[in-house]
């Protein structure tokens, strides 16, 4: 008898279960998206994560606070009340997400995070949640401020109601069009946001009846809008890397021009 016929041969069951512990060894299960981004806060702080930009906010704080908020001051007793939140609850988030990715193009600093070991969407995602998370408190001292202002006309929670509402939709419809789009419509939501926005505030009819909509709509538009917002940070960081492979083919497009 030969040697290679006195080897016991593995039965299909002890296959399967070589097979699926060679696959699980070889192919981790992948984490949730959620647990990456809590796992990337960790690792690189928030130092790191807005390294370099840190004029892009102040600069978005000084155009609030020295433009925007005392504009909102003076319709604060007005009945365009509604629609100025609307327009200016976002401002700080649009503004500084705008001033980052412009300083960060024009400085080359993208081609340096691309290095990184950790993707680039999830640094973007986890960027957008942080902004986010600073708007929501800007907007609840604003509210306090301008319900303080207003000798309290309207109530505080109805203030509330309406900025969340408006910083959510904001938010998650500018991450579905980054998405989509790229950096194409890097501008698109803004400018389709004023322009929206600026119809209540100049045509007066549509502000009063802006102010007779019920607080309970605005809390479910504001729930809803949250759920939207955190949906839209899911899927942009979880699609594929084209963000950063669409920047550099642009910049590598103007370098040959410049040539």
């Amino acid at each position: 008898m030969n040697d290679w016929e006195k080897i016991q041969m593995l039965s299909e069951e002890e296959k399967d279960r070589a097979v699926s512990m060679i696959l699980d060894a070889a192919m981790p299960q992948r984490s949730s998206i959620w647990r990456d981004l809590y796992r990337t806060a960790n690792a690189v702080g928030l130092r790191t994560l807005f390294f370099g930009v840190g004029d892009c906010f102040f600069l978005a704080v000084l155009v609030l606070g020295v433009c925007l908020f005392p504009a909102a001051a003076v319709m604060v007793n007005t009945v365009r009340i509604a629609p100025c939140l609307f327009l200016f609850s976002p401002a700080f988030y649009a503004l500084a997400h705008l001033l980052t990715m412009w300083k960060e193009y024009q400085t080359r600093t993208l081609e340096w995070r691309q290095t990184w070991r950790i993707s680039f969407r999830t640094i973007m995602a986890l960027r957008m949640l942080v902004l986010g998370a600073v708007s929501v408190v800007g907007s609840i001292l604003i509210c306090a401020v301008l319900w303080s202002l207003s000798r309290q006309m309207v109530s505080f929670l109805w203030m509330l109601s309406v900025a969340f509402s408006a910083l959510f939709l904001y938010g998650g419809s500018s991450l579905l069009c980054q998405r989509l789009w790229e950096m194409r419509a890097a501008l698109l939501v803004p400018s389709a946001w004023i322009l929206v926005s600026m119809v209540p505030v100049l045509w007066e009819p549509a502000s009063i009846w802006l102010m007779q909509v019920p607080v309970g709509v605005f809390l479910l538009i504001a729930v809803v809008g949250g759920a939207f917002y955190l949906s839209q940070i899911y899927y942009f960081a979880a699609a594929k890397e084209t963000l950063v492979s669409t920047l550099c083919f642009e910049e590598g497009k103007n370098r040959s021009h410049m040539i």
